[in-house]
């Protein structure tokens, strides 16, 4: 293998290329990056044997080879090259080293050899469709951070699948953690309706965290990704990025009640001025007692508060009140997290006390559903405040 390529997209390359590597496996090769020059083209992939991303781009080729080296060494290296400079990476087949020169710099790296790298099958017979990367960060982007962290939980994962909403055809992400529920959704593009179905009759699988951040980390950008579904496996593809997951095991619980027929009594608060006041009393509310804040509904707004021995605070949100809302608890740092995954100017909470929820709406963002559990109450903090 002889090559010459410029810095900046050999780290482009490499940033992308080395984003599935394990820091520490006990097998040693799998640390590796694999390095494969043919056809004028450079391609750096990694495994954790779940996950396999490949990167690619245009070189000027002398000679094809294969390789594999440590992927983390490689990105440190090629990290602190000057920008912009002229790389040249050889193969030393008689040392069995890779030799990397920039200017004066010469870097060595020992090998393993490629036929060895514990290549991931890409080979996925199912669903296929594709979507653009503005689509997939808006499934993405926030439903990953309403995920249970508890090892083995059927909630672990972001549930992908096709269903109807409000009589349109969907595709949909849903993440929870048993707590906190946010579903987003776009026009289901053709073909994903063939996805594998669950036992819960609607078509989808369960992606890990790790593949939807790193789904999310290649591809966000991206103009177009083609996908390729089977009960199994995962697969992105690029021009240049080729990204390949295992699927989670088991069968998704059945979130739809939680976010079906919100009551009608509602409080419309402007979601930036909630945000702001959640941030300020925030830390008051303690951890042991789950970040319980109260809120309520009264004649001047939207009332948020805690107290307790260290201290506490109370603020009034400007809210279009409809109906009687009646004092009740929420989580401070669930309730951030979903105004933060609206864009809308203003969000809609459905306080619902018989089913123990708080379902979250924006009339303008009709693709996004949110819903937190309600904390019980034990004093009427929130519900007479005094602005003296």
């Amino acid at each position: 293998m002889k090559l010459k390529i410029n810095r900046d997209r050999l780290a482009d390359i490499v940033t992308r290329g080395v984003s599935s590597a394990p820091k520490n496996s006990p097998s040693i090769i799998a640390n590796n990056a694999r390095i494969v020059a043919r056809d004028g083209v450079l391609s750096v992939a990694s495994t954790d044997f779940d996950m396999m991303v490949e990167a690619s781009g245009q070189c000027e080729m002398e000679r094809q080879g294969a390789t594999t080296v440590d992927a983390a060494k490689l990105k440190q290296t090629v990290d602190r090259l000057p920008k912009g400079a002229e790389v040249v990476i050889t193969i030393d087949d008689a040392k069995r080293d890779m030799i990397m020169k920039c200017g004066r710099s010469r870097v060595t790296f020992p090998t393993l050899a490629a036929e060895d790298w514990p290549a991931r099958d890409r080979t996925v017979n199912g669903a296929t469709f594709k979507l653009s990367g503005a689509d997939l960060g808006r499934l993405f982007g926030h439903t990953a951070q309403a995920l249970s962290n508890t090892p083995g939980s059927p909630m672990a994962g972001v549930f992908l699948h096709v269903r109807d909403i409000g009589g349109r055809r969907m595709l949909a992400a849903c993440g929870t953690t048993g707590m906190i529920l946010i579903l987003a959704s776009v026009d289901a593009p053709e073909g994903s309706e063939d996805m594998p179905c669950g036992d819960a009759q609607m078509p989808g699988v369960i992606l890990s965290a790790d593949t939807v951040s790193a789904a999310l980390r290649l591809f966000r950008s991206a103009e177009s990704v083609a996908i390729e579904v089977d009960a199994s496996s995962i697969l992105f593809t690029t021009d240049d990025v080729t990204f390949c997951s295992a699927m989670l095991v088991g069968t998704y619980p059945n979130y739809v009640p939680l976010i079906s027929n919100p009551v009608e009594s509602r409080v419309i608060v402007a979601r930036e001025a909630c945000i702001n006041t959640v941030a300020l009393l925030e830390p008051f509310a303690s951890k042991d007692l789950g970040h319980r804040l109260q809120c309520a509904g009264s004649d001047e707004g939207f009332v948020v508060a805690v107290g307790g021995q260290t201290g506490g605070g109370v603020d009034v949100v400007e809210a279009e009140i409809d109906g009687e809302i009646a004092p009740f608890g929420i989580n401070g740092q669930f309730m951030k997290t979903m105004l933060g995954s609206f864009k809308a100017e203003h969000v809609a909470l459905h306080p619902d006390p018989a089913n123990r929820r708080i379902v979250f709406k924006a009339d303008t963002e009709t693709d996004l559903i949110g819903a937190i559990a309600m904390m019980n109450i034990s004093t009427d903090l929130a519900a007479e405040p005094k602005h003296d």
